[in-house]
């Protein structure tokens, strides 16, 4: 994966971090899920969980978790990997794409936001026994005279996310002056709905992997961060070139 992001980045370690650590999106995540949302010409229904998928080459057919069936001319799967075990596929999905699903991805790690006191620009890292094994700054706080970090480890089970007192430990093991005032995240590893904190490939699946599902034979696609050819499991922009790519081949398809 290592030389995958390398090979995205003209094998040039700056340009990775430039693509990967310095541009934001202006209006941030929230901006580019609403703009998403105001190009679409019908209902967009949350917290309704999909039961079961029946899919053949003229349709599919939604059963959600209430037993409403929902039918339409095709359905563009975006469920991560780690929670696609969830849904009950009719065919079901082919033995590749069901061997990735059984043997997961190398995604059980921790994501964690820290604020530390004072202003500080820091990039650290640790081996992977460590709870974090990386932390960097992401934002200076100006009126608050503190900084926001981001620490990532191995083992989403090695650290409470809410606990200052764990978070301080962490943050000691570089520098035992830092005073942290709060922090927080999400479990995502533990979450039915992504089962994964991304998708990091383990040996083999390079190959052996996520191409499996951008091929089909019936009106189901799957697109997603974890099925991208190029910024695959952990960037935004897999999500975005998987998404075009799904998208325009299902109106081609219709088209014709």
């Amino acid at each position: 994966m290592a030389k995958h992001w390398a090979s995205l980045s003209d094998h040039r370690s700056s340009l990775m971090d430039e693509q990967t650590l310095r541009f934001k999106l202006v209006d941030g995540m929230r901006g580019l899920y609403r703009s998403v949302a105001a190009d679409l010409h019908c209902d967009i229904m949350l917290n309704t969980p999909v039961a079961a998928v029946d899919h053949d080459a003229d349709g599919v057919r939604v059963t959600l978790a209430d037993g409403t069936v929902d039918t339409a001319d095709a359905a563009i799967v975006t469920i991560p990997i780690g929670a696609l075990r969830n849904v009950d596929f009719s065919p079901a999905m082919t033995p590749a794409q069901q061997h990735l699903v059984d043997e997961g991805s190398n995604s059980v790690g921790l994501k964690i936001w820290i604020k530390i006191a004072g202003q500080h620009s820091i990039i650290a890292a640790a081996p992977g026994d460590h709870p974090l094994s990386l932390v960097r700054s992401e934002k200076f706080l100006e009126d608050e005279d503190a900084t926001i970090l981001v620490g990532f480890g191995s083992d989403h089970n090695a650290m409470a996310l809410d606990d200052i007192a764990a978070a301080q430990k962490a943050i000691n093991v570089w520098r035992d002056d830092l005073e942290v005032i709060d922090c927080g995240g999400h479990d995502w590893v533990a979450d039915q709905w992504s089962g994964q904190t991304w998708a990091t490939l383990k040996s083999g699946q390079f190959f052996n992997g996520w191409s499996h599902f951008q091929e089909s034979s019936t009106r189901l696609h799957f697109a997603g961060a974890d099925f991208a050819s190029g910024w695959n499991g952990v960037v935004v922009d897999g999500a975005i070139e998987s998404g075009i790519k799904t998208a325009r081949k299902l109106i081609t398809e219709f088209r014709g």
